[in-house]
């Protein structure tokens, strides 16, 4: 959860991501990437699809069919980046030494601002499918990639920098050996040097970036560990979230039968076959394809054919049935169908769905919602709002501890991202998307 926290906490392991073809994507795990955990992906990756998404968007980002690598070694990985330059006006920057911003009073060069830059291109094709064409010819589009890129800088490194600096956190002299230890092992997971190198040139690193990453991803969890978990700064104590938890004007507990507008869709002759020794997640994934597949007057019928059924299950909850039961018989909630705990989350929770959250706090412990709650994207809910369960909150109390913090700690590291001073180039204005290769 902890990964979770703001747009710096889900960039700790833009270490070495764009060596993945990863993007930001949150995780629900409790605890954040070490550079051990990113550094072997990118090793165990370096010849499979990931790398091959790295560089297909590398390619995308530098608009030119890839080059042979120039040791003439076909078992090599092609060469997709162009070599690093720098145009303003048609005219060529020398980049050595070049300064392309300063941010919360560190200079970055113009390789580290290269990675930065690519790796944000990386970002707008994975998450909105903008192409370098499309960033052209749309409005504004550059510019937001250069307002993104510096985003990506303070999030993964100068904020990282304050909350130390405010922790009084330092890396050990066995942190630093662990570093350079995770860099070495990152390099012998490749087959030769040379792949190695050009991996780092399609991804837009060079070894100094490489390792300087690797040092943020291991501060960052230093960070995380120290200020944000095991009653740091700003973790909320254990013995004060026991009491939250029974406070039912903050905290809830909840479980619900959802019934998606699909599950009475039919599905073709070939599905059926093997329709009934599916997983309820494979279950529901043909359903969802069936009823996508649907004309407008297909989907409407599907939707009532939905709600008859869960006003049907309603009913039945209404009128005394064991719940538990309903959510087997019923539910379409494969997360409650693997875990039949249910969820537990206060008012301030932005991981879950904001109507679910509202619905259950008009509720007592122990009551079932009296009318359906629809919902767009997941379809019918009936909601019955539990009581907690001391003995699963003590089990589990760390991380709900860090999902409960994460709209206060996310609201605090964006305040501080505010007061980050940037400061650009001279040339800063004069840059478009044809500038940085």
């Amino acid at each position: 959860m902890i990964k979770k926290i703001s747009a710096m906490l889900a960039a700790l392991a833009l270490s070495v991501c764009i060596f993945t073809g990863c993007n930001n994507s949150s995780s629900s795990d409790a605890s954040s990437s070490s550079a051990a955990d990113s550094s072997s992906s990118v090793s165990e990756s370096s010849s499979d699809s990931s790398n091959a998404s790295s560089a297909e968007s590398s390619e995308a980002s530098s608009g030119e069919s890839s080059d042979a690598s120039s040791s003439g070694d076909s078992s090599l990985p092609e060469v997709t980046a162009k070599e690093p330059s720098l145009t303003v006006e048609a005219k060529t920057i020398d980049i050595s030494n070049f300064v392309v911003c300063t941010v919360n009073g560190v200079d970055y060069d113009f390789m580290t601002f290269r990675y930065y830059y690519f790796y944000t291109l990386n970002q707008f094709a994975s998450q909105y499918g903008a192409d370098v064409d499309t960033i052209r010819n749309v409005k504004g589009g550059f510019e937001g990639v250069m307002t993104q890129t510096i985003e990506n800088i303070k999030n993964s490194r100068a904020v990282v920098d304050i909350l130390a600096k405010e922790g009084n956190i330092t890396l050990n002299d066995d942190d630093k050996k662990a570093i350079e230890d995770e860099f070495n092992e990152t390099k012998k997971k490749f087959s030769s040097e040379e792949e190695f190198k050009v991996q780092m040139k399609n991804a837009y690193l060079t070894e100094d970036i490489l390792k300087k990453n690797i040092e943020y991803s291991k501060l960052t969890e230093k960070v995380t560990n120290a200020m944000f978990k095991n009653d740091g700064k700003y973790a909320t104590k254990k013995a004060d979230f026991q009491n939250i938890v029974k406070d039912t004007s903050k905290y809830a507990h909840e479980t619900h039968v959802m019934i998606p507008y699909c599950i009475e869709v039919e599905l073709d002759a070939e599905t059926k076959k093997t329709y009934d020794s599916m997983t309820l997640d494979n279950k529901l994934k043909a359903k969802q394809q069936a009823y996508v597949k649907l004309d407008d007057a297909g989907k409407e019928k599907a939707k009532q054919a939905a709600k008859k059924k869960a006003d049907e299950v309603l009913k039945k909850a209404l009128a005394g049935e064991d719940f538990s039961k309903l959510i087997s018989d019923y539910g379409w909630d494969t997360a409650l169908a693997a875990n039949n705990v249910g969820y537990y989350f206060s008012k301030d929770n932005t991981s879950f769905p904001a109507n679910i959250i509202e619905k259950t706090f008009t509720l007592k412990e122990n009551e079932i919602s009296k009318d359906l709650l629809e919902d767009e994207t997941y379809g019918y809910f009936i909601i019955k709002r539990e009581a907690p369960d001391m003995s699963y909150v003590e089990k589990n109390i760390d991380a709900m501890i860090g999902e409960y913090d994460a709209p206060l700690i996310n609201k605090m590291i964006t305040e501080k991202n505010k007061t980050i001073e940037v400061k650009t180039c001279d040339n800063w204005s004069k840059f478009n998307i044809d500038s940085i290769t």
